[in-house]
This record gives C-alpha cells, structure tokens and sequence, in this order.
C-alpha cells in the first residue's frame, strides 16, 4: 500500500500531509508523490497502559518506521514482536494512524 509523502519543490524535505510552509527553507510550493510503504523499524515500545477505547487493545506496539528514502512515520504494529532494524510494510490507514506488519 502505498503512502502519499509531500515534498518541497525549494529544497526537497519530505514529510506527510497536511503541510503548509517547509520548516526548513518556509517554501509553501509542494508537490505530492507516492512511497512504497516499506522500511524498517527505528524504534518502538509497548503500551501497556492505555484509556478509552485503545484499553481493550493492550498491549500494542507503536513504532517509528523509517521508510525508504529516510522519511520516520510513527504507526501501530501489528503482532506482539518487533525488533530494531525489522523490515516492515504498511497495510492500511485507520483513523489516520498508519498501520504495518
């Protein structure tokens, strides 16, 4: 699946939408572009404690998925393991939370 990443035109910085102004150079001229959806994990931990409706979930992994090109995405994990440097793929976005296996 893949992933919508904005990227300046100015300078090239990249990051997800919704973005106004570049927060290294302040070019408002963007241009969107497909990612594959596929890295590896950065880093990550689990929660354990949690309220509301993510209570009946626990415990879930969030991460930060570094994607091909360097863009970090924070996302929730599915599966009870994860390990630094594991190669993850994205598989859906609910509720805006981007979600890998």
């Amino acid at each position: 699946m893949d992933i919508i990443v904005v990227v300046c035109e100015e300078c090239g910085h990249q990051a997800l939408p919704p973005i106004y102004t570049c927060p290294k150079c302040t070019s408002n001229d963007f241009v969107e572009m497909k990612h594959t959806g596929t890295g590896s994990i950065y880093s990550y931990t689990t929660i354990r404690v949690a309220a509301g409706k993510y209570e009946p979930q626990l415990p879930y992994i969030v991460a930060l998925v570094e994607l091909e090109g360097g863009l970090r995405v924070t996302a929730r994990l599915e599966g009870e393991q994860a390990s630094i440097g594991q190669y993850v793929k994205m598989n859906r976005v609910e509720e805006s939370i981007y979600w890998f296996e």
